[in-house]
């Protein structure tokens, strides 16, 4: 294989893979019925491949730690897990999601991500993966998601053709700002923490290897 064929390979493979496992484990999850750990599995198979396509869109836009791609993948995931106390029985089971499947988990994250500098890269991660799994489960049909809650109880719900435009538009956009390089420079999104600074007063114990500190005065002769 050629080095260029090899590009190619590289530029197109990884996005194509993951629309193929989104849109694969999503169509098997919608014909098989409801199980915690058969549909499950299946759903946050699919769950992670779409977050992680919808964020090689982002990496060609911006430029961003890994920490913050990495919080997106598990936070594109994990928010299932408010799901365990209605399996467990201990929330009355309405027929819709939990409540913290909304925009206010949203903005509880984004507040803290204000707030909090040292870890506004993990924070910001955390709301990105949230939106792309609120935009799966919206495109999976009833029971929906309520996204205004509480302000609204209505469930925001789509059918399975609008999962599919989302991903070709994911893929379409990847492939497209790779190939043709757009934008030129990526817009950085959190700045550098900057290098540490000597502790006072060691500006002056700096080792000269193979010979005396420059530093130390002369010891006076014996007498």
């Amino acid at each position: 294989m050629w080095p260029g064929e090899r590009g190619a390979v590289r530029l197109w493979g990884g996005p194509v893979l993951l629309a193929g496992v989104a849109l694969g484990f999503d169509a098997v999850d919608r014909r098989v019925p409801f199980g915690l750990l058969s549909t499950g599995l299946l759903d946050e198979v699919a769950h992670l491949a779409t977050a992680a396509l919808g964020l090689l869109v982002l990496a060609c836009l911006v430029d961003a730690p890994r920490r913050f791609y990495a919080a997106a993948l598990v936070a594109s995931v994990a928010i299932d897990l408010d799901h365990i106390p209605l399996y467990l029985g201990l929330l009355p089971d309405d027929g819709q999601r939990p409540v913290t499947h909304s925009l206010a988990t949203v903005v509880v994250f984004a507040g803290a991500a204000v707030a909090s500098r040292r870890h506004r890269a993990v924070l910001a991660g955390v709301v990105t993966g949230l939106l792309l799994h609120f935009a799966r489960d919206i495109a999976e049909g009833p029971p929906g998601v309520r996204l205004l809650w509480p302000l609204r109880g209505q469930a925001w719900t789509a059918s399975g053709w609008w999962f599919l435009a989302m991903i070709i538009m994911f893929t379409a956009a990847r492939l497209i700002l790779a190939a043709a390089g757009v934008p030129r420079t990526r817009a950085r999104l959190f700045q550098r923490q900057p290098p540490s600074r000597p502790a006072p007063g060691a500006r002056g114990c700096r080792v000269n290897p193979g010979g005396p500190a420059r530093d130390r005065e002369p010891e006076a002769p014996d007498r």
